[in-house]
């Protein structure tokens, strides 16, 4: 069943947990994820990005987790992530997108607040929440892609920031990034604790591969109730189909594969929910 993003993750602040938040790209993924939630009895946020998956086209991805996600008997939500376009982020919702994510970190905080007002006013008139991004999240999943300095998220400015667009969810910055972690991960819990004390809505965390079970327990505690993941549930997946391989000879059928895909990714959802502490919360 589809619940709205940003209804889960209030529930997710109360309850001291985080809604564990999964590309759903294709429909391995997807299917895993749904399957590892009905399992554990968890909820489930399934995103999109464009940015990642740009040879799938929005018109084929969003129907696909629309209809996933309805047949779903745990709490779904659907989200297009770190959309940076007003034409992107219209598309998604009419094609049924129930969250959207405008991403203008990048901006001057002037325009951020300004273009996100401008978001939210379109995508609330369909029923659709919004999550935006204050600070900036470095890193990337993409391995051609130069990654970029993380800037953390100045809690100064996020009370205006708030009151001025009438954001649903915020995606702060306080040491996460995108894709691998380069070094040792430094995380913010101050930070984090701070920016939770002065607003009630729900902070989420982008960038959230590769940390400790410590680390992602003490970001749940400080304040996060929703957090990303992708590469943390892939890296493995070329080792396992390796296995696959030399039982076939190095020539598995292509269904086989699939069924392999899923399993993996499942594996390690399951894992994550139970980090996130979300299952049994559905």
């Amino acid at each position: 069943m589809i619940v709205p993003l940003a209804v889960m993750q209030k529930e997710a602040r109360k309850k001291g947990f985080a809604v564990p938040h999964f590309l759903g790209a294709n429909f391995e993924m997807t299917l895993a994820a749904i399957e590892a939630a009905k399992e554990c009895g968890s909820p489930l946020a399934l995103g999109f990005a464009p940015e990642v998956f740009a040879m799938i086209p929005l018109e084929y991805a969003v129907p696909m987790l629309r209809e996933a996600a309805d047949r779903a008997t745990v709490p779904v939500s659907i989200q297009l992530e770190h959309g940076t376009g007003y034409e992107i982020l219209a598309r998604a919702i009419s094609l049924g997108m129930q969250s959207v994510m405008f991403d203008g970190s990048h901006l001057p905080v002037e325009e951020n607040i300004q273009k996100t007002k401008e978001i939210v006013k379109m995508a609330h008139a369909f029923g659709c929440d919004v999550e935006a991004e204050l600070g900036y999240v470095g890193g990337s999943a993409l391995c051609d892609i130069e990654s970029k300095e993380s800037r953390e998220t100045d809690p100064d400015i996020v009370l205006e920031f708030i009151q001025q667009s009438q954001v649903d969810s915020l995606a702060i910055s306080f040491g996460n990034v995108h894709g691998r972690y380069r070094g040792e991960a430094k995380l913010n819990y101050a930070l984090v604790e701070k920016i939770a004390g002065m607003t009630e809505v729900p902070l989420t965390m982008h960038g959230g591969s590769g940390l400790t079970k410590e680390q992602y327990k003490k970001s749940i505690e400080a304040g996060i109730s929703n957090i990303h993941f992708y590469t943390n549930i892939t890296l493995g997946l070329w080792r396992s189909l390796e296995e696959l391989a030399k039982k076939r000879n190095s020539q598995p059928v292509y269904h086989e594969i699939c069924g392999a895909t899923i399993a993996y990714f499942k594996k390690e959802i399951l894992n994550i929910m139970d980090i996130c502490k979300s299952a049994g919360k559905a």
